[in-house]
Order: structure tokens, then sequence, then C-alpha cells
């Protein structure tokens, strides 16, 4: 990997590095988790185009507009799915979000460790909504190809099923912004699903 190329800007990214190599080392350490070389660099490179676009917005905005709500009239899309290791139980989640014409924003992903594929999956609802939140946006349709996690969280009726996720996820909904959540067939978030696996692999947050 040539970095030359990567076209990102080398303070941010050296900082994204130090940080990661920081980390990976405690993994190793503590949970025997090693990451590669162009591992580190691809997840950092990743981290500093994400962090120089939503920069770049702030920057070229109105010097006192509050960044919180540079995106609040903005819909994007956010794709989310989630994993889990049958034999064990340990689970993971992922998610991207795009913008109206489809060009990637961000990606997150979630290692839970033990935890139900339905919890699991409002799971990594609730961490996409609050990345959103935290990064200005208050508008966005939510995808998911778990019929029952869909329903779940469109039925005000069902936010006495005793799940505390559910019940967080629901009031965060209903309280702040707008989100529409859709029901989607596996094959329309392939991005998704390979950031939650790559989390559940690494054990590890991205």
């Amino acid at each position: 990997m040539r970095l030359q190329d990567s076209r990102v800007t080398w303070s941010y990214l050296f900082g994204l590095i130090v940080w990661r190599i920081w980390k990976n080392n405690n993994l190793f350490i503590f949970q025997n988790i090693f990451w590669s070389a162009t591992e580190v660099v691809e997840v950092s490179i990743s981290w500093a185009h994400q962090f120089e676009y939503y920069f770049s917005v702030y920057k070229n905005n109105i010097p006192n507009l509050n960044p919180i709500n540079i995106f609040d009239n903005i819909w994007v899309l956010l794709s989310t799915n989630s994993v889990v290791v049958r034999e064990i139980g340990y689970a993971a989640t992922g998610g991207a979000v795009r913008d109206g014409d489809g060009n990637w924003i961000m990606g997150f992903s979630r290692y839970l460790g033990v935890c139900s594929l339905f919890k699991a999956e409002v799971w990594g609802i609730l961490d996409g909504i609050l990345i959103l939140l935290n990064k200005g946006y208050r508008r966005a349709i939510i995808q998911n190809d778990n019929l029952e996690v869909v329903q779940a969280l469109t039925d005000v009726r069902l936010e006495d099923l005793g799940i505390i996720v559910l019940r967080r996820t629901q009031r965060i909904m209903r309280a702040k912004g707008q989100w529409r959540i859709n029901h989607i067939s596996i094959e329309q978030k392939l991005v998704a699903d390979r950031l939650a696996k790559l989390s559940l692999n690494w054990k590890s947050a991205l």
C-alpha cells in the first residue's frame, strides 16, 4: 500500500495510526488478537477520510453555525447488520451510512460478546442512530433485513417486551430526529454485513 495514494492529511493519519497501534498492543496482551500492519493502516486511513469529510463540511459552512446542526435537514441511508456464531453465541454488529446519491459517509462496527441475534440487530441500529446524532445528522432511513426487529421498532405496543436496548432505541427514535425504518434483503446491505463480520473476527470495534 502506498500512503501517498490515500490522499489523506498526514497529521490526521499519523495520530490515528499511533492510537491504533496502542490499542492493538492491548488487544494482543489481553485477548491474544493480532492485527497486521496493513490492517492497521487501512483502518486508520478509513477513519482519517471520515474525519476529513466531516471537518471539511464544517469548515465550509458559516463560522458561527453550530456544527451539531449542520446536517439537520439532510436525509441519509443507514444500513445495519449483525452476525452471531451459533456454537458459542458471540455477536457483532456493523453499519454503513450513505447520502441520498449512495456516496459513502461513514461505517462502524462493534463486538458485543454473547448476545442474541435480535438484540444484536437492535444494538446495531441504536449505535448507528447515536453516531449520526453525534455527527449532527438527525434524519435517516434505516435499512435492516430482520423483519422481527423492523416490526418491533415501528410498533409502539411492543415497547413493553422487557428488552432494555429495544426500549431505549424506540424512545430515542421518537424523541430525537426523524427515523424511518425499512425491511430490505440481505443482498442490499453487504457492506454492513462485512463490517459486522470483521468486528466479530477481531473482537473489536472499528
